[in-house]
């Protein structure tokens, strides 16, 4: 087996690499339109931002392309020990010489904690447990036909704003004029549950949300924003969509959040519907609306719900040292992993949307 850098893929061995990205595609959304070469090869070349590093490699076995592993350090003063990373698939042979070349790139750059992100599946979960990692958060993403939603019901939200708050839009840049709020409701997020995760919470400033910008358009995408905003233009809430320019039948629900001393005005209601209404006029491309959410935020739940949103995917993070899991690896450990696979997933418990009811 041979790994390589994903940035330096000749054309055949690129080829390949979309060929199992098209496979991993069809397994898990078999009714969204599978990852085109342009969108890969933005991903494979995704190194723009100041905030976080980025390193892929593919595994090869012979000429067939058989795991992709995504390796992030994030530049945060405040999480300089912690490695992200993704690896696909996450149950062969090849998932686990993926994951110890990413762990030597991570160890190398003084990382010593993990955090595993990706599909919580038994044979995920078993993955990662079997080589002493613990499942310390799961999300719930849940999906939404924009064409189904109720066109009355997105009225009486819009109806019924506060008089004293307007909405902002904006397309990939926030305007200067609003960035000091938006960054009010970044910081916001934090407040957000990461359950027994043992991470920090990152403080935004302007630029880092600037530069967040340029790193989102670079990889194709469409950063649609409302701001709720005060007359003194301070913040009240925000909400964000991303649409990817190379597939725009399916768009991300990023962060919405209402700041504390809004909560209880139907704000959040008022900007899902706003931006809802925005995506049918401004992007009909976009078919599928993607989110994800804690179980336990029951206001934005609600939201969701009444919106029409249905559960696609259970998504977990698994978090371990790095010494624990070069450990896992040994022989003795692997047949663990295997022995287990099969147990249920845990039920989900956190996601990054405020509650904003």
């Amino acid at each position: 087996m041979k790994f390589l850098n994903a940035r330096e893929l000749d054309q055949i061995h690129f080829e390949a690499a979309l060929q199992l990205q098209h496979r991993l595609d069809i397994a898990r959304d078999p009714g969204i339109p599978s990852t085109p070469a342009g969108e890969l090869r933005a991903t494979f070349d995704d190194n723009a931002s100041e905030n976080a590093h980025h390193e892929r490699i593919v595994a090869f076995d012979d000429s067939e392309a058989v795991a992709i592993g995504h390796l992030e350090l994030t530049c945060d003063p405040a999480n300089t020990t912690l490695a992200i990373v993704e690896i696909a698939p996450v149950h062969s042979e090849a998932s686990m010489s993926v994951l110890s070349e990413l762990l030597k790139m991570a160890r190398a750059d003084g990382r010593t904690s993990v955090i595993a992100w990706g599909d919580c599946t038994p044979e995920a979960d078993a993955f990662w447990t079997g080589l002493g990692a613990e499942l310390r958060s799961t999300e719930q993403e849940s999906d939404l036909d924009l064409a189904s939603v109720d066109a009355d019901l997105m009225s009486r939200w819009i109806d019924a704003a506060p008089d004293d708050i307007e909405l902002v839009h904006w397309k990939r840049c926030c305007p200067d004029e609003h960035i000091d709020a938006l960054v009010a409701t970044a910081n916001a997020m934090n407040e957000a549950p990461t359950d027994d995760l043992e991470i920090a919470d990152t403080v935004y400033d302007t630029a880092i949300l600037r530069d967040d910008f340029d790193a989102r358009d670079a990889l194709g995408i469409d950063y649609l924003g409302i701001l709720a905003v005060c007359a003194d233009g301070s913040a009240a809430g925000a909400t964000e969509v991303f649409v990817n320019r190379f597939r725009p039948a399916i768009a991300w629900q990023w962060n919405t959040v209402v700041l504390p001393p809004y909560r209880g005005r139907r704000i959040g209601r008022w900007m899902k519907a706003a931006m809802w209404r925005r995506l049918r006029a401004d992007a009909p491309e976009v078919a599928t609306l993607r989110t994800g959410n804690a179980d336990s935020n029951a206001a934005m739940l609600a939201i969701n719900t009444e919106m029409g949103f249905q559960p696609s995917h259970l998504m977990g993070c698994w978090q371990a040292d790095v010494q624990m899991l070069n450990q896992g690896m040994s022989p003795s450990a692997r047949k663990r992993s295997t022995a287990s696979a099969g147990r249920p997933a845990m039920t989900p418990s956190t996601g990054k949307s405020m509650s904003s009811a």
